[in-house]
């Protein structure tokens, strides 16, 4: 177990809680083979990676690889999560923490040491307010370090300090204060928020009254008993939405968002050496009403990035916001933290740059879409401004959570459309990729995947993944199109809520289009449909879907068109406009009323970019009468970035003023954008494919069980 740091069987057992606990809630036992697609049970039981953190090697220590492992629990009706230590030179993994209710792993200290947030049984806690923050030494007994009503966002370890940013009340002075003000509200019932900007709420929770705020501790001992005492660190004005910290601990980059223009808010970066005051380093310029060049600068925002091993320079997100006629831009920058000068990374570079890391001083390993893929990238930054930019991985498959484990290797997460994520070594002199042994079981493929292009209308390529049943009847496969969200995103890698496995293992082709808007196609495929939702991305799909139901493999007489969010916006501009061409349509967390959705969002942006040009123009309520074919709509009631009010509208509309009859209305009184639950996710899957059964092949609709 070369590079590993081991725990000996008294810590393993010290990290987990006492067996009885284990055993009463002890997860659902997977399926061995590997086939999650026989049976939607299967499916939503499967166990699966869901983070990837490491700790650099050092002269001192060897390196350390946890990875995040979700399974279901015993009853069925929550996914708990369990800290798993990989080797990098792949021998066998091992189970750090398994508790009733699961860990959530917040970092890697210095010396080895894990610092996790659980809500495992706290004997020596009597206050039910408090989250308990806990560290685990590479040997020895976890135990807490800190609790505090509310918990911890984040912890990094850097310079024998801990930088912690956790949530604290806007009328507290300190910690105690906090405290007893948090009591004060739930003994009252106190619910009430008092809100002074914009947004108030943020995807599927309220905003407020508690904010982030930014702290220090020192290291706990490992052998102590005490709790680490939290000291604040001034910040400037605004909401801090995060942190990047030096190596050693020496600086600080922080993203504060501050509240403009009524609903509009922009994010900057400031530069914190502790023991001083931050100062600016890349600040949004203001929004200006006389801007109307393209390229005009007036809608920049800044995040922090990663900070360079040696600490003189930092990786900056820049994204120009989103206005109707100025189509999103995102890119990244280096800047100079001693003199603040700043310049574009990879200037040629023309798709959007996600996660960026420090190889060492002088690269980058780079996370960007790639043509329906998820690529890794080594940036050489040691020429000046004539950055290398050189691919490191190719084929078909997606690599996700990059973590930098020494100047030569790297740890991630591959996957793809049709294989959930595991973790690998990346060589990154040869890209060799290497799997890590085996900790959950292999998912087995069902079906096969091909792609599909297509010329849109303007002479642009167009491209889409096809996952194909094994067997194909006569005639060819019923074919399902999925409209992917975003809208600025691609299908370029395994979902477990959008997942084409179980309408193939039924027999349904899928086909995954990459429209105009769609990520991975150099920013021309952005800017061919940014401020044309119903335009370009609209004509794409159906040129795609007409190359594909060209072959022989295909039924192009039956087929339906399915969509969540942007993608649910597509569903029901396309049921407006495509009459009877598809059997039936199924609309997630739909965009109904462009107007009405820009003014009840949580993103203010929205509005800014819809309110002229798209809202006149392509809002799908605008053509219900055009609607012949029959709807099911799916919507969370907990949904705040497409509210609620859009599945009402809609399903209000569609009863009263649409051609067809047999819509359907699946309402989740529970759940957000996304059907997170695992038997709800189960009942999505049970219920969406009984409506394409019914439409598509003819077959009664049999409604889940459940369901009543």
């Amino acid at each position: 177990m070369g590079g590993m740091t081991h725990l000996d069987d008294t810590a393993a057992n010290a990290a987990t809680d006492e067996k009885s606990a284990e055993e009463d809630n002890a997860p659902t036992t997977p399926r061995t083979d590997g086939k999650i697609f026989d049976d939607l049970k299967d499916f939503v039981a499967a166990p699966r990676f869901t983070s990837l953190v490491t700790r650099k090697a050092d002269d001192e220590r060897d390196a350390r690889a946890i990875a995040a492992v979700t399974e279901l629990n015993k009853k069925g009706d929550a996914y708990t999560t369990r800290l798993v230590e990989l080797d990098p030179e792949g021998g066998p993994a091992l189970t750090l923490t398994r508790s009733k209710k699961g860990e959530a792993l917040v970092g890697i200290g210095e010396r080895g040491e894990l610092y996790f947030s659980s809500q495992r049984p706290d004997e020596d806690n009597d206050d039910d307010l408090d989250v308990a923050l806990w560290m685990l030494p590479p040997r020895g007994e976890a135990r807490v370090i800190l609790r505090r009503p509310g918990g911890v966002n984040s912890v990094i370890a850097a310079g024998g300090k801990l930088y912690i940013t956790a949530q604290t009340l806007t009328n507290a002075t300190d910690e105690e204060t906090n405290r007893e003000i948090l009591k004060e509200r739930k003994d009252g019932a106190i619910s009430a928020i008092l809100h002074e900007d914009f947004p108030v709420r943020y995807w599927d929770h309220d905003l407020g009254p508690a904010y982030s705020r930014l702290y220090v501790a020192d290291v706990p001992d490992f052998d102590g008993t005490e709790q680490i005492e939290l000291s604040e660190l001034p910040i400037p004005d605004g909401k801090l939405q995060g942190i990047s910290v030096a190596d050693d601990g020496s600086s600080l980059l922080l993203t504060i968002n501050r509240p403009h223009a009524g609903t509009d808010s922009r994010s900057s970066v400031y530069h914190l050496v502790p023991g001083k005051d931050a100062t600016p380093l890349a600040i949004a310029p203001a929004l200006r009403e006389d801007s109307d060049g393209e390229d005009s600068d007036d809608l920049l925002e800044f995040y922090a990035g990663d900070i360079s091993p040696d600490g003189r320079r930092a990786v900056l997100s820049v994204t120009t916001g989103n206005r109707d006629g100025k189509p999103l831009r995102e890119w990244a920058e280096l800047v100079d933290l001693e003199s603040g000068e700043r310049r574009r990374l990879m200037p040629d570079f023309d798709d959007w740059p996600g996660s960026i890391s420090w190889l060492d001083d002088e690269a980058l390993i780079m996370q960007a879409d790639r043509r329906g893929r998820v690529s890794l990238y080594l940036v050489d930054v040691s020429n000046g401004d004539a950055d290398e930019v050189t691919l490191l991985t190719d084929g078909d498959e997606s690599f996700s959570s990059a973590q930098v484990l020494d100047a030569a290797t790297i740890l991630a997460l591959r996957s793809s459309i049709s294989k959930p994520a595991v973790p690998v070594r990346i060589d990154v002199a040869t890209g060799e990729v290497s799997e890590l042994a085996a900790v959950i079981p292999v998912v087995e493929p069902v079906g096969q995947l091909t792609e599909v292009t297509a010329t849109a209308e303007d002479g642009t390529e167009v491209r889409a993944w096809l996952a194909l049943p094994e067997e194909i009847p006569s005639g060819g496969a019923p074919l399902l199109v999925f409209a992917h969200g975003g809208p600025w995103g691609s299908w370029n890698d395994w979902t477990w809520r959008w997942n084409p496995g179980p309408f193939v293992a039924k027999g349904y082709a899928v086909l995954l289009p990459d429209p105009a808007i769609s990520t991975g196609y150099g920013q021309h495929m952005i800017d061919r449909g940014n401020d044309a939702i119903g335009d370009a991305p609209y004509t794409d799909i159906l040129a795609l879907i007409d190359a594909t139901i060209a072959r022989d493999d295909i039924d192009g007489e039956h087929t339906a068109l399915l969509g969540g969010s942007y993608g649910g916006y597509m569903a029901n501009w396309m049921a407006g406009h495509t009459g009877d061409r598809f059997r039936c349509i199924v609309t997630h967390a739909s965009l109904w009323d462009i107007d009405i959705m820009g003014r009840t969002t949580d993103n203010g942006v929205w509005h800014e970019w819809m309110r002229e040009s798209q809202s006149a123009a392509y809002s799908p309520h605008e053509h219900v009468a055009n609607i012949e074919v029959p709807m099911l709509v799916i919507h969370g009631d907990k949904d705040y970035r497409v509210p609620i009010s859009q599945g009402h509208a809609l399903w209000h509309a569609l009863l009263r003023d649409s051609k067809a009859t047999g819509h359907k209305f699946l309402y989740y009184p529970d759940e957000n954008h996304w059907i997170l639950k695992p038997q709800n996710s189960r009942i999505w899957y049970e219920t969406v494919l009984a409506f394409v059964d019914a439409h598509v092949r003819g077959k009664d609709f049999v409604r889940p069980r459940e369901l009543g």
